[in-house]
């Protein structure tokens, strides 16, 4: 499950233009949403203070209805060697390994961190995570494996893991999962303090 660091944030408005380009919009289009991304002015208020206003050269606002489309249009372009399943910010690669075989997702991931270098992206492989799913008598099926590095540096590999609000466990169980929704209910309708719960 790779991590994009602040992705709505660091999306590069010409290359964003360009892969619209590429779908063959209509100039007037492309020039509406250029209008609509570029010289953008923001500032922050902190009480009744205000900074000064700078003009951000990458990003798309997430609290318009264009801005994550924009997005869904600039990660389009990203393709590995396995499948790979995208959901606005979340994407994840997986693949299917007998005993005997050689995994290959350590090449996909470095195609996608390659990508995202030449897209003025960055993949933040301290919240990316890895979990081998695995239904071996002996155990030691998860041990053979490689653990996957970004820049470097190993992923974790995790027991669990949530993935678009579903926790998925290693031996797919739905026990976390209930637990964290069990957990949740308990915190918003019974005003409990979270630290207080060890289910």
């Amino acid at each position: 499950m790779l991590d994009f660091s602040k992705p709505f944030d660091l999306i590069s408005h010409h290359l964003l233009l360009d892969k619209l380009h590429s779908y063959g919009l209509p100039a007037h289009i492309l020039r509406w949403i250029a209008t609509f991304l570029l010289d953008r002015a923001q500032r922050v208020k902190i009480g009744n203070e205000y900074s000064h206003s700078g003009h951000p050269n990458g990003g798309v606002p997430q609290e318009t209805l264009s801005g994550p489309k924009c997005f869904l249009i600039y990660i389009n372009y990203l393709r590995t060697t396995v499948p790979l399943y995208k959901y606005v910010d979340d994407s994840t690669l997986f693949e299917i390994c007998d005993r005997n075989d050689v995994s290959v997702i350590q090449e996909s991931v470095d195609i996608a961190a390659r990508w995202t270098e030449q897209n003025d992206m960055k993949i933040n492989s301290e919240k990316s995570k890895e979990i081998i799913i695995s239904f071996a008598q002996d155990g030691n099926f998860r041990s053979t494996i490689p653990n996957i590095k970004i820049d470097g540096r190993d992923i974790s590999q995790v027991c669990h893991a949530k993935l678009l609000g579903v926790t998925i466990s290693q031996d797919l169980t739905w026990n976390k999962h209930v637990d964290n929704i069990v957990k949740k209910l308990i915190v918003t309708y019974c005003n409990v303090n979270p630290t207080q719960l060890s289910c």
